[in-house]
């Protein structure tokens, strides 16, 4: 019998995609959970899931007075009950399209198989500040933390569940929980494999926390700078 496996989908302000995600993942993985931790979203998309919840199988939780997505990821984690368990962007829904390919990955004896921007077959089509910076942040945490791995903050990933007695420390920052993830599933001696993945072209950038400004770009690597030095320091 195939692994159980539960989809983590943290979502706010998402009705435009939510449906057709939903619609994908049921298609593509067999025997699924499907988690859903929304920040109390304002745009209708609670309203939309109340109505989806006829066709599809899944767990709402609804946060009111939390928001961030490593916190986010961290309740859906609590939530899950799969043997693998994976995440993935509401509004890229080709990212589903390889999650047979990551589960075959850990079938085979990996413990986690995560996409991958910076692996030959990978690439990243977003605007260039956006995808210069990502590139720019994970050189250094390879070069700092000397892990044979190419893409600490993809973030999009499945694993087996054992692994959760690794991730406690989640409080903010879901691309910086993600770089310390990673090294501390290396320093334990875990398999960690990596599968190439093309990230397209930002959908509603002028919305998303990483919004093409310098001052916020700077900001946000001097965030990522800090949490690889932490990770050194405390593990």
């Amino acid at each position: 019998m195939n692994k159980k496996i539960s989809i983590i989908l943290c979502t706010f302000n998402e009705v435009y995609h939510i449906e057709q995600t939903l619609e994908l993942i049921t298609k593509t993985i067999e025997n699924l959970e499907i988690i859903i931790v929304d920040d109390n979203s304002s745009d209708g998309t609670l309203e939309k899931l109340e109505k989806l919840k006829t066709i599809y199988n899944f767990k709402l939780i609804v946060r009111k007075n939390e928001r961030g997505l490593a916190s986010a990821m961290k309740k859906g984690f609590e939530a899950s009950t799969g043997d693998y368990i994976g995440t993935l962007d509401v509004n890229s829904k080709d990212q589903i399209m390889y999650f047979k390919t990551l589960e075959e990955k850990l079938n085979s004896g990996n413990d986690i198989a995560v996409l991958s921007r910076y692996i030959f077959g990978g690439g990243d089509e977003r605007i260039f500040i956006r995808a210069i910076s990502s590139k720019a942040i994970n050189i250094v945490s390879k070069i700092f933390l000397r892990v044979p791995f190419n893409d600490f903050t993809s973030g999009i990933f499945l694993m087996k569940r054992k692994l959760l007695d690794y991730s406690a420390i989640m409080k903010s920052g879901y691309g910086e929980w993600f770089i310390e993830f990673i090294y501390i599933l290396f320093k334990t001696k875990h398999k960690l494999a990596e599968i190439p993945y093309i990230q397209k072209k930002d959908e509603n950038f002028n919305i998303s926390k990483s919004y093409p400004n310098i001052f916020t770009f700077f900001y946000l690597g001097s965030t990522y700078f800090y949490r690889i030095i932490l990770t050194i320091v405390r593990n």
